[in-house]
């Protein structure tokens, strides 16, 4: 039996795919490394807010005497300097299995098939599965009571109302949240703003909008559509934002609805440590191929950086 990995065979190829689909990859933070394990733990230095500097007096008895141990007092009290530490664990382990019948095809046109067949259930399942994690993980709106993200109190999140968004309004409710990260002492250069294709239209209908027209010459990234002051735009299925119900399958990691979120680079994480996409060539019961994916990935937040993220929820 021959195995084939499609992953190698066809890297490029597949890792294309990966990224022209997905609207997540290619803008998270890239600092931590997963490879050999299986969690990461990150430390976080606690700061201090300064205070007065306190100049004695001059004692007149002893010109420029300080008594022992006092001389720090000046500074205000010392601190020892104190740490948080995050530790974050891959949990999403996904794995499909398929077979594609030899019939009367060539040993080269099963590869060819096979290929097809793996290339479509990446883009059609895996891609989407992975999208959907990752942003139901970084907005906090997600998990049971046991299961909450420890950032989840950490992100702003404003109640957006239930009446829709319109293309008079929408500028300012997406400029409301840029604000609402400056005032946090950031800015919006490595941020992005996934907004569900529905809004996206309203928002190109709108007069405030940065209009799209010369895309070309303002070398925008993949997947980006647009900026509202500096912030980059990016559209994604209406689905990515919405939670699933008993009559409708959207997202179904969302515990409530998102108008729309703003995510900064530097402070959310999308590690994939392994993404296997294998073919076996007539395995024993199988007169043909069969193919293997499976994907341990999972998403995180920053608990520092965490105020980086702007969610608003589509809420009473």
């Amino acid at each position: 039996m021959a195995t084939i990995n499609l992953a190698d065979k066809y890297s490029k190829k597949i890792a294309d795919k990966f990224y022209v689909d997905s609207v997540i990859l290619g803008k998270t933070n890239r600092e931590y490394d997963w490879d050999g394990v299986n969690s990461i733990k990150v430390w976080t230095i606690k700061t201090y807010a300064p205070t007065n500097y306190g100049k004695p007096a001059n004692d007149t008895a002893s010109p420029g005497l300080i008594s022992a141990g006092t001389a720090h007092a000046r500074y205000g009290n010392t601190y020892e300097v104190a740490d948080t530490v995050q530790t974050m664990t891959l949990t999403q382990d996904k794995a499909v299995s398929l077979s594609v019948d030899k019939g009367n095809n060539t040993e080269q046109m099963l590869i060819k098939n096979s290929g097809i067949v793996m290339a479509r259930e990446l883009r059609e399942q895996f891609v989407p599965m992975f999208d959907m994690h990752c942003l139901a993980k970084w907005s906090g709106q997600y998990g049971s009571s046991g299961t909450v993200p420890s950032w989840a109190s950490l992100v702003q999140t404003v109640n957006g109302g239930t009446t829709a968004f319109t293309k008079s309004n929408i500028v300012e409710k997406i400029s409301d949240g840029i604000t609402a990260i400056r005032n946090k002492g950031t800015d919006v250069s490595d941020a992005y703003c996934f907004l569900g294709e529905t809004y996206f239209g309203k928002l190109l209908m709108s007069p405030e909008f940065l209009n799209i027209d010369k895309l070309g010459e303002r070398n925008l990234e993949k997947g980006v559509l647009g900026k509202v002051r500096g912030l980059q735009i990016v559209p994604v299925p209406d689905k990515y934002l919405k939670a699933s119900t008993s009559s409708v399958a959207n997202n179904p990691e969302l515990n409530s609805d998102l108008h729309f979120m703003i995510v900064k680079k530097s402070a959310v994480l999308a590690p994939t440590k392994i993404k296997d996409a294998k073919v076996h060539s007539d395995p024993v019961g199988i007169s043909g191929a069969l193919l293997e994916v499976r994907w341990l990935y999972d998403a995180f937040a920053l608990d520092a950086k965490a105020d980086g993220i702007y969610v608003s929820l589509v809420h009473a």
